[in-house]
């Protein structure tokens, strides 16, 4: 045909070569889901009122339990219905525990009286006895699955 280029070896094998990379993408498996990752959902019950907030601090056999944690292992969350829940995603899979507390007053903190008792109610994963300090060990559960689910009963000791 008259005022037509034909085409060079190498637009043919751009062509040929594009051709290739959509049939791949087009006959490839889904991609599935990383490996090693999951989501803990941690729902918090027993809350005597829908004041203030949950907040939740997720640990590693690493951190100090139950009292330092890493930066950003720790989130406020919204209450209604005297329950909330902390959704940890991104999580490797292992042995965490979860410590969690009724902000009753939305100020950010645990409170407590002079002697140190706790004024807010307050819960550890694996719900241990709460008259000591429960270890590491009493409260971890494992992540070994894409979704994890722990529930968290809260204790108020006034």
């Amino acid at each position: 045909m008259p005022g037509r280029n034909p085409i060079t070896p190498l637009e043919k094998w751009r062509v040929v070569a594009l051709l290739g990379a959509v049939l791949t993408v087009a006959i490839s498996p889904a991609p599935k889901a990383r490996a090693g990752i999951g989501t803990i959902e941690a729902h918090i019950v027993k809350l005597r009122s829908n004041h203030g907030q949950v907040i939740c601090t997720l640990f590693t056999p690493a951190d100090g339990f139950p009292d330092q944690s890493r930066k950003g292992m720790t989130m406020a969350v919204p209450i209604a219905n005297r329950q909330a829940t902390c959704s940890f995603k991104n999580v490797r899979y292992g042995n965490y525990a979860i410590v969690a507390f009724h902000d009753e007053n939305h100020d950010g903190e645990f409170n407590q009286n002079w002697l140190g008792m706790p004024k807010e109610g307050f819960g550890f994963s694996d719900n241990p006895g709460t008259l000591r300090k429960p270890a590491f060990n009493d409260a971890k559960f494992k992540v070994s699955q894409p979704v994890v689910q722990v529930t968290i009963k809260l204790n108020y000791w006034f």
